[in-house]
């Protein structure tokens, strides 16, 4: 069952994947058809409106090269609701599939003349979805926090690397085995080989040692990644007695810009509707020990970015539970985190612009809240908080009930 203020706020994000969209936004679909009107019969009028929506002014191209410009991100709109298809049994995804006539047209001005000229609300529906996916992928592949993501990360893990990792004493493999506690919430485990009610996970452990307020501090750190959202990570993971390496794995593969589809979902479901104002494009996550190393390492990492007027929008479950209300939505019951936004200052060597910051979404595990969001069968799990960010969010917003049915 949809959630029907959820899915409200985010058609209200989202205008044009509302089924009644116009009569929402009378205003935005009435400039929708001045646009198609002037374009409707005039190949001259067509090209000019796509050179003003896909080139800066004064960069005129041709048709044939603007059709082709937007068939690449049409395309890449079809093969993105394909994908999430895919996610569902084959006979529900049969049912939602998109009409041939939409799947199959990858220019604009035809998807258009879809929108204005039919009385079947599907066929009005699934090509304002196409147009409309389209240009948030467009989007993502011109905003620059996106394009520079890659050299934001080397800068951020260099600085990491000679401000932290500097002080690694120590590095050894470490197999923990794992299982749920009695009580549900939870988790038990132990180094060593797993029994056959146990999960395990494969650690490489960093042991860090340094000085902290004038005194020695030791952290053990499990984990750590710095990533943007257009990469994957591999993973070592066991399941009962046998300890194995999961291979990274490309989670959008239909697509060619398949690392700019988890940015137009997380876009779709938290109801953003630009690229620029997600902050977590760039995230660093660190599994320590406990929550005394927590605080340690909390306290490292505000040293080298300048103290705590660097950070901002802090969520702290693992100390103060009433945290929780600001999780995201979708956050499992037992879900236990540090997190916050770090803003770093950067300026590409030998540049003569001036300095810019750039952000870092900071994420703090202790080994046993971590070991909750990989264990399969507890519902803080990350793979089960994405079927739930499916369910509740992207499939109401996407195959809506008015048009598809509950």
């Amino acid at each position: 069952m949809a959630d029907r203020p959820l899915v409200e706020e985010l058609r209200r994000a989202h205008p044009l994947l509302d089924p009644r969209g116009n009569q929402h936004h009378p205003e935005l679909y009435r400039l929708f058809y001045r646009q198609y009107a002037a374009i409707e019969q005039s190949d001259e009028a067509y090209n000019d409106g796509l050179d003003r929506l896909f080139n800066p002014v004064g960069m005129d191209r041709s048709l044939d090269a603007n059709r082709i410009e937007g068939a690449y991100y049409l395309n890449e709109a079809s093969r993105y609701v394909e994908a999430l298809l895919s996610l569902l049994p084959r006979r529900k995804a049969t049912r939602l599939r998109p009409r041939p006539s939409v799947a199959d047209c990858n220019d604009l001005r035809e998807l258009m003349e879809m929108v204005f000229s039919t009385n079947d609300p599907r066929l009005t529906f699934e090509a304002s979805r196409k147009l409309y996916l389209a240009k948030l992928f467009f989007d993502v592949a011109h905003t620059p926090s996106i394009q520079r993501g890659d050299i934001h990360r080397e800068y951020f893990e260099k600085m990491l690397q000679r401000e932290l990792f500097v002080h690694t004493v120590g590095e050894r493999d470490a197999d923990i085995a794992f299982n749920i506690a009695a009580d549900g919430l939870r988790i038990e485990y132990n180094m060593g080989p797993p029994m056959s009610n146990q999960e395990a996970w494969r650690f490489r452990v960093r042991e860090l040692n340094l000085l902290l307020d004038h005194r020695p501090v030791r952290i053990h750190v499990y984990f750590y990644s710095c990533r943007s959202k257009r990469e994957v990570l591999p993973y070592h993971y066991g399941r009962g007695q046998q300890v194995y390496e999961l291979r990274a794995v490309e989670k959008w593969k239909q697509l060619s810009m398949r690392r700019d589809a988890s940015i137009v979902s997380k876009m779709l479901r938290k109801g953003v509707n630009h690229p620029g104002a997600i902050p977590d494009i760039l995230g660093a996550m660190f599994i320590v020990e406990n929550q005394l190393e927590v605080e340690h390492l909390k306290l490292a990492i505000l040293d080298i970015v300048g103290g705590p007027l660097k950070i901002r929008n802090i969520v702290d479950t693992l100390s103060d539970p009433s945290d929780r209300s600001r999780l995201n939505r979708h956050s499992g019951a037992g879900y236990r985190v540090y997190k916050g936004e770090v803003d770093v200052l950067y300026r590409a060597r030998g540049s003569e612009d001036p300095p810019y910051s750039f952000t870092v979404e900071l994420q703090l595990y202790t080994l046993e809240t971590y070991l909750r969001t990989i264990h399969e069968d507890h519902y803080a799990s990350h793979q089960t908080l994405k079927r739930r960010q499916f369910l509740e969010a992207l499939a109401p917003l996407l195959f809506p009930e008015e048009i598809y049915g509950t």
